[in-house]
């Protein structure tokens, strides 16, 4: 500077640390050079980014600065965040990627994310589980998780597990401190239902699996909202006898916002006979208040629309999608079926207006539904399907 005085260095040190939480961990760690009080700063810093790109041409280079990184890390200070980037890697190594999730447990990390843009391997995770007393979120992309890699006892305070781009190797995931959970874009690689345990659970979202079959879901009673969305891919074809449990509506029974779509195309049918299965002993949604379906719920042999609002005592906002693939005219109930009396909202939202449409809204009314609550709204898409995430 000019004047010769360093007046940055002259920041708290916490003010120096929260400016290089910022910075990619490499760059950090040059700032080490800047004076004497920035030598060992980046000792302590309370959120590490360390990216391959345009830094490691190889993962031995990238190994080898993660492993000193770590090392030489204080220990007693916290670290908040740790982020790896990956752009590429092959099977040989996989043994690198699983080392540095567990060195930053050691670190006793609360957020630990992986991100992958491989193109050539999934990085497969050690079969042994965590295990951290501080670690609260943990999400990853584009790995293979095996055997005991989804057993969480082990991490007690663990609320936050995202997975995408996955393929689960495992017969359970099982965690009881876990509150959001997501799986998108992923496969379970199983050829039976794998379980997923996780009795705290206030937010679930399985959406666009890849192969493999659907997770078998245990009881979640604290579950507040469930996006369950099934992509033409997911494979279902089970076959379970009558005794079987439910496979995937008694984990939901307890949601407050739900909604189930499953994807028009050559796998419509499969999933759609698992969850048709589980409404031969629909459970009682005493928590549900908002409900959204596509139109896999106009079964030809069980009108699943009919069960929520039978079993749904609480309903107040329900949603159907009705779009041109794999159509089927629904039949007014024969026996007469009251919805909830806080039903206030009924949208129909469809590409046209045809005879479906028409006995769909019968079989409200045949329920009991007023048709002042039932609004039908036509789309206008090129397209003819459209999603409920889309903001309305």
């Amino acid at each position: 500077m000019a004047s010769g005085a360093d007046r940055i260095s002259a920041l708290p040190e916490e003010a120096l640390l929260h400016v290089l939480a910022f910075l990619p961990a490499h760059e950090a760690v040059q700032t080490s050079v800047l004076a004497r009080r920035w030598r060992h700063l980046w000792r302590s810093v309370p959120r590490l980014c360390i990216v391959q790109q345009d830094r490691f041409d190889t993962i031995e280079e990238m190994d080898k600065f993660v492993n000193h990184l770590l090392h030489l890390r204080d220990h007693s200070s916290a670290l908040e965040e740790c982020r790896f980037e990956v752009k590429s890697y092959f099977q040989e190594d996989c043994k690198h990627v699983d080392l540095w999730l567990r060195q930053a447990l050691c670190c006793q990390v609360r957020s630990l994310l992986f991100d992958s843009y491989s193109l050539y391997e999934l990085s497969v995770l050690g079969d042994t589980p965590l295990i951290s007393q501080r670690l609260r979120k943990l999400h990853l992309d584009s790995v293979r998780l095996k055997g005991c890699f989804l057993d969480f006892s082990c991490c007690p305070v663990l609320e936050d597990l995202k997975m995408v781009s996955c393929s689960l190797d495992s017969h359970r995931l099982s965690s009881k401190s876990l509150k959001w959970l997501s799986i998108t874009h992923s496969d379970f690689e199983f050829s039976t239902h794998a379980c997923i345990y996780a009795p705290s659970l206030l937010s679930l979202e399985i959406a666009d699996l890849d192969e493999g079959l659907c997770p078998l879901l245990e009881s979640m009673p604290s579950l507040v909202s469930a996006f369950i969305r099934v992509g033409r891919s997911c494979e279902d074809y089970t076959i379970m006898d009558d005794d079987d449990p439910s496979v995937v509506l008694d984990g939901l029974s307890d949601a407050s916002n739900l909604e189930l779509t499953v994807e028009a195309g050559k796998t419509f049918a499969p999933f759609r006979c698992t969850l048709i299965r589980d409404f031969r002993w629909c459970p009682t949604f005493s928590n549900l208040k908002t409900l959204l379906l596509k139109e896999w719920f106009l079964a030809a042999n069980v009108n699943v629309l009919i069960c929520f609002l039978k079993y749904s005592p609480i309903l107040e906002k329900l949603t159907l999608q009705l779009c041109k693939e794999g159509r089927s005219i629904p039949s007014v109930p024969r026996e007469y079926c009251s919805a909830s009396k806080h039903l206030k909202i009924v949208q129909v939202k469809c590409n046209e207006i045809d005879e479906m449409v028409r006995e769909v809204v019968k079989v409200l009314s045949s329920c009991g539904v007023p048709s002042d609550h039932v609004n039908v709204q036509q789309w206008k898409s090129r397209s003819s399907s459209f999603s409920f995430e889309q903001k309305e």
